[in-house]
């Protein structure tokens, strides 16, 4: 995917996102598996190389933790503040949501993302998952979903 209009968009969603959630750059680094850090500054200009599928996938994956935890915990301060707490659910073993999504793996992103989907499964999922598998998915972004718009504008 090249780094387009569309791309860039999803991209100031994720560094708007790690902002509320108090990210430090290797935080960020590590969630989005860029492990250079000058590189993920270019990024946030706007410029870099283009995106490769992983990269996507792990924007989809904080996309949708974002949404997912702000449809727990309406209130943003919460929401955000749910990221750091310790969590007693077995998945997280104490560790807080973003401990576990700074292991570093991608799946540590898919699992924390899959853990809060069943508690706060999206509205639309049965149609979304059935648009991904008749193929209409696809690994563009061509305008992030209205929900986490709305979300983002009340920041």
């Amino acid at each position: 995917m090249s780094e387009n209009g569309n791309a860039r968009g999803a991209f100031d969603a994720v560094f708007r996102i790690a902002r509320a959630w108090g990210l430090s750059e290797h935080e960020e680094a590590v969630t989005l598996g860029q492990p250079d850090h000058e590189a993920l500054r270019v990024r946030k200009d706007g410029k870099g190389p283009e995106i490769d599928k992983g990269m996507v996938l792990r924007i989809s994956y904080v996309l949708g933790i974002f949404r997912a935890i702000n449809t727990i915990l309406p209130n943003p301060e919460r929401a955000d503040a749910l990221m750091r707490k310790p969590n007693k659910a077995s998945i997280f073993d104490g560790r807080s949501a973003l401990d576990r999504m700074t292991d570093g793996a991608i799946e540590e992103l898919k699992i924390v993302r899959q853990y809060l989907d069943a508690e706060a499964p999206p509205s639309d999922y049965p149609n979304w998952m059935f648009g991904v598998l008749k193929g209409k998915i696809s690994d563009h972004f061509d305008e992030l979903p209205d929900d986490i718009n709305a979300t983002m504008e009340r920041r």
